[in-house]
């Protein structure tokens, strides 16, 4: 009896084991992380004032391989760390915060536009207005990391420019 409950229970942790370890179907088959934080600087212009910028830029890349995918894609956080900066006409206060993601096809280098809110720090509240971080990043495809980035503030680019 005693054995009959034991080959019973091995039986069962067999089977919770094969289900934990199929896991879910909409996991990545593979995903590789790394990240960079660089200087940016720049200039907003437009506005009240012109507005000179500096800070850091966080950007974290997960390269995505899954066989059912006709090529590898990376999803990408970017994130302003520190970013402050003075008005060029009234040395006004100014910091602009922010994180955006997106997920585009892995190639070797990449140049992407992404819009932060860009405010007044001092002289009660305003409205926040756009700023953009232009950013260029470049990978390595063998070892599916990225490998450097630049990045610099500058005013948006409307639409179809």
């Amino acid at each position: 009896m005693k054995s009959c409950q034991s080959k019973s229970a091995l039986f069962v942790l067999s089977c919770v084991a094969a289900v934990c370890l199929a896991g879910s179907g909409d996991a990545p088959a593979a995903a590789r992380e790394t990240s960079l934080t660089i200087p940016i600087s720049g200039t907003v212009d437009g506005g009240a004032e012109s507005v000179s910028l500096s800070g850091r830029l966080r950007i974290v890349s997960t390269v995505v391989s899954d066989v059912t995918l006709a090529s590898p894609k990376e999803r990408l956080t970017i994130t302003l760390v520190g970013v402050s900066g003075v008005g060029l006409t009234s040395g006004a206060q100014y910091a602009a915060t922010g994180e955006d993601r997106l997920v585009r096809r892995l190639s070797l280098s990449d140049h992407i536009d992404v819009r932060f809110p860009l405010y007044r720090t001092s002289g009660g509240p305003r409205p926040a207005r756009s700023a953009a971080a232009f950013i260029t990043l470049t990978f390595d495809l063998i070892a599916q990391s990225l490998t450097g980035a630049t990045a610099t503030f500058g005013s948006p680019r409307l639409s179809g420019e």
